[in-house]
Protein backbone atom coordinates (compact mmCIF):
# COMPACT_ATOMS: atom_id res chain seq x y z
CA UNK A 1 0.00 0.00 0.00
CA UNK A 2 1.28 3.45 -0.83
CA UNK A 3 2.05 5.94 1.89
CA UNK A 4 3.28 9.50 1.90
CA UNK A 5 5.62 11.00 4.46
CA UNK A 6 5.21 14.38 6.08
CA UNK A 7 8.53 16.15 6.75
CA UNK A 8 7.97 19.44 8.53
CA UNK A 9 10.14 22.17 9.96
CA UNK A 10 7.17 24.19 11.23
CA UNK A 11 8.19 27.76 10.64
CA UNK A 12 11.64 27.28 12.09
CA UNK A 13 13.41 29.05 9.25
CA UNK A 14 12.64 32.36 10.98
CA UNK A 15 14.20 31.33 14.28
CA UNK A 16 16.93 28.81 13.36
CA UNK A 17 19.73 29.00 10.85
CA UNK A 18 19.52 27.19 7.53
CA UNK A 19 22.21 24.79 8.73
CA UNK A 20 19.61 22.79 10.60
CA UNK A 21 16.95 22.93 7.90
CA UNK A 22 17.73 19.50 6.42
CA UNK A 23 18.34 16.41 8.49
CA UNK A 24 21.65 15.25 6.94
CA UNK A 25 23.31 18.60 7.60
CA UNK A 26 22.51 19.03 11.28
CA UNK A 27 23.07 15.33 11.89
CA UNK A 28 26.56 15.60 10.39
CA UNK A 29 27.28 18.79 12.32
CA UNK A 30 26.44 17.38 15.73
CA UNK A 31 27.90 13.98 14.92
CA UNK A 32 31.13 15.68 13.92
CA UNK A 33 31.10 17.65 17.17
CA UNK A 34 31.09 14.38 19.10
CA UNK A 35 33.56 12.50 16.90
CA UNK A 36 35.79 15.54 16.60
CA UNK A 37 36.63 15.26 20.27
CA UNK A 38 38.84 12.33 19.33
CA UNK A 39 40.74 14.36 16.76
CA UNK A 40 41.54 17.42 18.84
CA UNK A 41 45.25 17.79 19.60
CA UNK A 42 46.00 17.50 23.28
CA UNK A 43 47.95 20.60 24.26
CA UNK A 44 48.02 19.69 27.96
CA UNK A 45 47.27 16.47 29.78
CA UNK A 46 45.42 18.27 32.54
CA UNK A 47 44.35 21.74 33.47
CA UNK A 48 45.31 23.34 36.79
CA UNK A 49 45.30 20.62 39.47
CA UNK A 50 43.51 23.04 41.79
CA UNK A 51 40.36 22.30 39.82
CA UNK A 52 38.26 19.17 40.11
CA UNK A 53 37.14 17.44 36.90
CA UNK A 54 40.00 19.10 35.04
CA UNK A 55 40.24 16.95 31.89
CA UNK A 56 40.95 18.81 28.66
CA UNK A 57 38.68 16.57 26.62
CA UNK A 58 36.37 13.68 27.40
CA UNK A 59 34.37 11.02 25.56
CA UNK A 60 32.05 8.34 26.94
CA UNK A 61 30.26 5.48 25.19
CA UNK A 62 27.92 2.99 26.78
CA UNK A 63 24.72 1.05 26.80
CA UNK A 64 21.64 3.11 27.62
CA UNK A 65 18.98 0.69 28.84
CA UNK A 66 15.52 2.24 28.54
CA UNK A 67 13.40 0.66 31.28
CA UNK A 68 10.39 2.94 30.86
CA UNK A 69 9.02 4.48 27.65
CA UNK A 70 5.71 6.35 27.78
CA UNK A 71 4.66 7.51 24.32
CA UNK A 72 1.37 8.89 23.01
CA UNK A 73 0.66 10.39 19.60
CA UNK A 74 -2.13 11.43 17.28
CA UNK A 75 -2.35 12.51 13.65
CA UNK A 76 -5.80 13.79 12.66
CA UNK A 77 -7.54 16.26 10.40
CA UNK A 78 -6.99 19.84 11.56
CA UNK A 79 -10.68 20.71 11.75
CA UNK A 80 -11.38 18.02 14.34
CA UNK A 81 -8.72 19.27 16.76
CA UNK A 82 -6.12 17.18 18.54
CA UNK A 83 -8.10 13.96 18.36
CA UNK A 84 -7.78 10.87 20.52
CA UNK A 85 -4.15 9.96 21.23
CA UNK A 86 -2.94 6.37 20.89
CA UNK A 87 -0.22 4.60 22.83
CA UNK A 88 2.02 2.89 20.24
CA UNK A 89 3.14 0.24 22.70
CA UNK A 90 -0.38 -0.87 23.58
CA UNK A 91 -2.13 -0.20 20.26
CA UNK A 92 0.54 -1.11 17.69
CA UNK A 93 2.91 -3.34 19.67
CA UNK A 94 5.83 -0.91 19.34
CA UNK A 95 8.31 -1.21 22.21
CA UNK A 96 11.04 1.39 22.84
CA UNK A 97 12.25 -0.30 26.02
CA UNK A 98 15.59 -1.55 24.74
CA UNK A 99 19.34 -1.04 25.20
CA UNK A 100 21.00 1.33 22.73
CA UNK A 101 24.31 3.10 22.22
CA UNK A 102 24.66 6.47 23.95
CA UNK A 103 27.55 8.86 23.22
CA UNK A 104 28.54 11.91 25.24
CA UNK A 105 31.57 14.16 25.19
CA UNK A 106 32.99 17.57 25.94
CA UNK A 107 36.01 19.70 25.19
CA UNK A 108 37.35 22.34 27.60
CA UNK A 109 38.94 25.12 25.61
CA UNK A 110 39.55 27.05 28.86
CA UNK A 111 39.44 25.83 32.49
CA UNK A 112 35.95 27.35 32.81
CA UNK A 113 34.48 26.96 29.31
CA UNK A 114 33.47 23.76 27.52
CA UNK A 115 31.50 22.50 24.54
CA UNK A 116 29.25 19.51 25.32
CA UNK A 117 27.60 17.13 22.83
CA UNK A 118 25.54 13.94 23.09
CA UNK A 119 23.52 11.51 20.93
CA UNK A 120 21.31 8.44 21.22
CA UNK A 121 18.51 6.80 19.22
CA UNK A 122 15.77 4.26 19.95
CA UNK A 123 13.51 2.56 17.41
CA UNK A 124 11.02 -0.27 17.09
CA UNK A 125 9.10 -2.23 14.41
CA UNK A 126 5.97 -4.32 14.88
CA UNK A 127 3.05 -6.01 13.14
CA UNK A 128 -0.22 -6.40 15.01
CA UNK A 129 -3.94 -7.04 14.62
CA UNK A 130 -5.74 -4.00 16.02
CA UNK A 131 -7.93 -4.60 19.05
CA UNK A 132 -9.84 -1.33 18.60
CA UNK A 133 -10.49 1.33 15.96
CA UNK A 134 -7.89 4.10 15.62
CA UNK A 135 -8.20 7.46 13.87
CA UNK A 136 -5.44 8.55 11.49
CA UNK A 137 -5.06 10.78 8.41
CA UNK A 138 -5.15 9.65 4.77
CA UNK A 139 -3.03 11.09 1.96
CA UNK A 140 -5.62 13.80 1.31
CA UNK A 141 -5.37 15.08 4.88
CA UNK A 142 -8.78 13.71 5.86
CA UNK A 143 -9.47 11.68 8.98
CA UNK A 144 -9.70 7.95 8.32
CA UNK A 145 -10.55 5.17 10.73
CA UNK A 146 -8.49 1.97 10.74
CA UNK A 147 -10.95 -0.65 11.94
CA UNK A 148 -10.41 -3.15 14.73
CA UNK A 149 -9.33 -6.50 13.30
CA UNK A 150 -7.11 -4.92 10.64
CA UNK A 151 -3.49 -6.09 10.43
CA UNK A 152 -1.14 -3.12 10.71
CA UNK A 153 2.62 -2.93 10.16
CA UNK A 154 4.27 0.01 11.92
CA UNK A 155 7.58 1.49 13.04
CA UNK A 156 8.59 4.23 15.45
CA UNK A 157 11.93 6.00 15.76
CA UNK A 158 13.16 8.63 18.20
CA UNK A 159 16.56 10.33 18.01
CA UNK A 160 18.07 13.01 20.28
CA UNK A 161 21.14 15.13 19.50
CA UNK A 162 22.43 18.00 21.62
CA UNK A 163 25.26 20.52 21.45
CA UNK A 164 25.74 23.14 24.19
CA UNK A 165 28.17 25.60 25.72
CA UNK A 166 28.68 25.57 29.50
CA UNK A 167 30.53 28.03 31.71
CA UNK A 168 31.84 27.00 35.15
CA UNK A 169 30.95 29.91 37.41
CA UNK A 170 32.28 28.10 40.49
CA UNK A 171 35.19 25.65 40.30
CA UNK A 172 37.59 24.48 43.00
CA UNK A 173 39.32 21.26 44.04
CA UNK A 174 36.05 19.55 45.02
CA UNK A 175 33.13 21.19 43.26
CA UNK A 176 32.25 22.47 39.79
CA UNK A 177 29.03 24.41 39.17
CA UNK A 178 28.19 25.35 35.59
CA UNK A 179 25.40 26.82 33.50
CA UNK A 180 24.89 27.27 29.78
CA UNK A 181 22.71 26.76 26.75
CA UNK A 182 22.65 25.29 23.29
CA UNK A 183 20.53 23.42 20.76
CA UNK A 184 18.54 20.24 21.23
CA UNK A 185 17.36 18.46 18.07
CA UNK A 186 14.77 15.69 18.24
CA UNK A 187 13.74 13.61 15.23
CA UNK A 188 10.82 11.24 15.52
CA UNK A 189 8.92 9.31 12.88
CA UNK A 190 5.94 6.99 12.81
CA UNK A 191 5.12 4.73 9.85
CA UNK A 192 1.71 3.08 9.67
CA UNK A 193 0.79 0.62 6.92
CA UNK A 194 -2.57 -1.20 6.83
CA UNK A 195 -1.90 -4.67 5.42
CA UNK A 196 -5.31 -6.38 5.62
CA UNK A 197 -8.82 -5.35 6.61
CA UNK A 198 -10.81 -7.12 9.37
CA UNK A 199 -11.93 -9.75 6.87
CA UNK A 200 -8.34 -10.68 5.97
CA UNK A 201 -8.48 -9.08 2.51
CA UNK A 202 -5.46 -7.08 1.36
CA UNK A 203 -6.30 -3.49 2.25
CA UNK A 204 -6.39 -0.57 -0.16
CA UNK A 205 -6.69 1.89 2.72
CA UNK A 206 -4.03 4.60 2.52
CA UNK A 207 -2.52 6.39 5.51
CA UNK A 208 0.13 9.03 5.99
CA UNK A 209 3.46 8.41 7.64
CA UNK A 210 4.86 11.25 9.74
CA UNK A 211 8.46 12.35 10.25
CA UNK A 212 9.14 15.49 12.25
CA UNK A 213 12.33 17.31 13.13
CA UNK A 214 12.14 19.63 16.12
CA UNK A 215 15.07 21.89 17.06
CA UNK A 216 14.70 23.63 20.41
CA UNK A 217 17.09 25.97 22.21
CA UNK A 218 17.96 24.77 25.72
CA UNK A 219 19.28 26.18 28.97
CA UNK A 220 21.01 23.95 31.47
CA UNK A 221 22.77 23.53 34.79
CA UNK A 222 25.45 21.07 35.90
CA UNK A 223 27.14 19.97 39.12
CA UNK A 224 30.26 17.83 39.52
CA UNK A 225 31.49 16.78 42.97
CA UNK A 226 34.76 14.95 43.58
CA UNK A 227 34.50 12.45 46.44
CA UNK A 228 38.17 11.46 46.21
CA UNK A 229 40.88 11.64 43.51
CA UNK A 230 39.35 8.71 41.60
CA UNK A 231 35.60 9.06 42.20
CA UNK A 232 33.14 11.84 41.43
CA UNK A 233 29.40 12.16 40.96
CA UNK A 234 27.48 14.46 38.64
CA UNK A 235 24.08 16.03 38.09
CA UNK A 236 22.88 17.64 34.84
CA UNK A 237 19.55 19.24 33.95
CA UNK A 238 18.39 20.92 30.72
CA UNK A 239 15.10 22.16 29.36
CA UNK A 240 13.15 24.72 27.37
CA UNK A 241 9.62 25.64 26.25
CA UNK A 242 8.80 27.51 23.05
CA UNK A 243 5.68 28.42 21.04
CA UNK A 244 5.95 29.71 17.48
CA UNK A 245 3.31 30.06 14.76
CA UNK A 246 1.33 26.79 14.63
CA UNK A 247 3.51 24.67 16.90
CA UNK A 248 4.73 24.44 20.45
CA UNK A 249 7.37 22.29 22.08
CA UNK A 250 8.62 21.40 25.55
CA UNK A 251 11.82 19.50 26.31
CA UNK A 252 13.44 18.54 29.61
CA UNK A 253 16.19 16.12 30.60
CA UNK A 254 17.90 15.21 33.86
CA UNK A 255 20.88 12.93 34.54
CA UNK A 256 22.53 11.82 37.77
CA UNK A 257 25.40 9.38 38.13
CA UNK A 258 28.94 8.67 39.22
CA UNK A 259 32.23 7.80 37.56
CA UNK A 260 35.37 6.03 38.79
CA UNK A 261 38.85 6.29 37.28
CA UNK A 262 40.04 2.68 36.96
CA UNK A 263 43.37 3.21 35.17
CA UNK A 264 45.16 6.30 33.91
CA UNK A 265 42.74 7.98 31.47
CA UNK A 266 40.13 5.20 31.52
CA UNK A 267 36.99 5.44 33.63
CA UNK A 268 33.79 3.51 34.20
CA UNK A 269 30.49 5.02 35.23
CA UNK A 270 26.81 4.47 35.81
CA UNK A 271 23.93 6.90 35.68
CA UNK A 272 20.18 7.37 35.50
CA UNK A 273 18.54 9.65 32.94
CA UNK A 274 15.04 10.78 32.08
CA UNK A 275 13.98 12.91 29.11
CA UNK A 276 10.61 14.37 28.19
CA UNK A 277 9.43 15.82 24.85
CA UNK A 278 5.97 17.26 24.11
CA UNK A 279 5.27 18.63 20.63
CA UNK A 280 2.06 19.84 19.00
CA UNK A 281 2.01 20.99 15.38
CA UNK A 282 -1.01 22.31 13.51
CA UNK A 283 -0.42 22.18 9.75
CA UNK A 284 -2.94 23.31 7.10
CA UNK A 285 -4.29 19.76 6.66
CA UNK A 286 -3.67 18.01 9.96
CA UNK A 287 -2.82 18.29 13.65
CA UNK A 288 0.04 16.18 14.96
CA UNK A 289 0.76 15.64 18.65
CA UNK A 290 3.66 13.68 20.11
CA UNK A 291 4.40 13.13 23.80
CA UNK A 292 7.33 10.98 24.84
CA UNK A 293 9.05 10.26 28.15
CA UNK A 294 12.08 7.96 28.34
CA UNK A 295 13.75 6.79 31.55
CA UNK A 296 16.80 4.56 31.61
CA UNK A 297 20.11 3.51 33.13
CA UNK A 298 23.44 4.16 31.43
CA UNK A 299 26.54 1.99 31.99
CA UNK A 300 29.52 3.48 30.19
CA UNK A 301 33.28 3.64 29.67
CA UNK A 302 35.05 6.98 29.39
CA UNK A 303 38.36 8.24 28.06
CA UNK A 304 39.76 11.61 29.08
CA UNK A 305 42.94 13.66 28.85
Amino acid sequence: MATRRIDTFSGMKNVMTATFRHHPHYRAAIGTAIAGLLLLPVTAAHADDKHAMNEKWYLSAGGYSVFRADTTLSLVERNVGAGAAIRPGDTLGLDLEETVLRLEGHYRFTPRSQIVASWFQVESDASKVLQKDIDWVDQGGNTTTVAAGSTVSSSLGYEIMKASYFYSFYHNDKVELMAGGGLHVSRFDIDLDVKTDPGGTVSAQETRDAAHTVPLPTVGFGLNYRVNPKLYWFLKAEGFYLEYDDWKGLFSEMQVGMEYNVWRNLGVGVGLATSNLNVTETAPQYTFRYDNRLSGANLFLSWSL
